[in-house]
């Protein structure tokens, strides 16, 4: 086999890869695919993949998770994968100690992928059974949609999770939505829904902002008060000062699983009814963006790896 279809070959391989994870995406060619790799919007080396799947983990991102094709969205987080505790004698007993080990270090590995459990809960019944499994990570300008599999669920520290194989192919999907600003843990970001006959006022934690919308947290039993497709009032605070009031429509009430516990998200999206408020809801986006970057600068010097901005 000379150079020209050994390269045909390969393009072909790509080709079959993509259309085997994203069967409902334009119809690609050859020559799209060999474009589409020369441009970086397709990724096939693992050592290009790595530092996607790396800022998810360190900034905690949330995952999409697609089954088989199927529209139904479930929802996750790369989780870590630390060896056991080792036993070490001292003092003629045995006591147990953490390894020598970085945290997301087995990510550098590149042969699987731990994520947490999916939610809804009954996503990690259809996971086991499905023949492929697409995650979806969204950055600033685009998404970025991972082919993988799921190899099984496993305990890590007592915990199940979900081991995956190691991304084998991954596309840019640019304008997928509206660009999402994560509120960072250094912005204090609140989110006040007042009173109604049924309820007293709300304070809320800010999750993510975008210029049409935002989602922020709700306690278990808060969840009652918002029913999809409502509008809802919003007083938007900023470092204890009022920056705006706007409504909103309930989009979404959804139950996610942290690294800390379960969290339940309230989607909204903004009723923008003057140019004066949209002004205000963009000048917020793009302060949030900008603690967002920093916190990413200062995380990356930290721990040593180039996150992805």
């Amino acid at each position: 086999m000379n150079n020209n279809e050994q390269e045909k070959a390969s393009l072909q391989n790509i080709l079959n890869k993509l259309t085997f994870f994203f069967p409902n995406s334009p119809d690609y060619t050859l020559q799209s695919v060999e474009e589409g790799l020369e441009g970086g919007e397709i990724l096939i080396q693992d050592k290009e993949i790595l530092p996607y799947l790396q800022t998810a983990f360190f900034d905690d991102k949330i995952v999409e998770v697609e089954l088989n094709g199927i529209p139904r969205v479930y929802f996750s987080r790369i989780h870590d994968h630390p060896p056991e505790l080792e036993e070490v004698e001292e003092d003629g007993e045995i006591v147990l100690k953490e390894p020598d080990y970085k945290s997301g270090d087995y990510l550098q590995e590149m042969t699987r992928l731990i994520s947490l459990p999916l939610e809804p809960g009954m996503g990690n019944i259809y996971i086991r059974n499905s023949q492929k499994v697409v995650l979806r990570l969204f950055t600033n300008k685009y998404a970025l949609e991972l082919g993988t599999f799921c190899e099984e669920m496993i305990l890590v520290r007592e915990l199940p999770v979900l081991r995956l194989s190691f991304p084998t192919i991954c596309r840019m999907v640019p304008e997928m939505r509206a660009f999402r600003a994560k509120v960072p843990t250094t912005l204090n970001l609140l989110v006040i829904v007042p009173e109604t006959t049924t309820m007293l006022d709300m304070y809320c934690k800010a999750v993510e902002i975008s210029a049409a919308g935002m989602s922020f947290l709700i306690q278990k039993n808060e969840q009652q008060h918002f029913r999809i497709g409502e509008s809802r009032s919003l007083q938007l605070v900023l470092d204890d000062l009022l920056h705006a009031r706007v409504n909103g429509i309930v989009r979404h009430v959804s139950k996610i699983r942290g690294k800390n516990g379960t969290e339940f998200r309230c989607g909204i999206q903004f009723e923008l009814t003057t140019r004066a408020l949209v002004a205000s809801i963009e000048s917020l986006v793009a302060t949030i963006q900008r603690s967002h970057l920093q916190e990413l600068t200062l995380k990356s010097e930290e721990i040593g790896i180039n996150l992805i901005r």
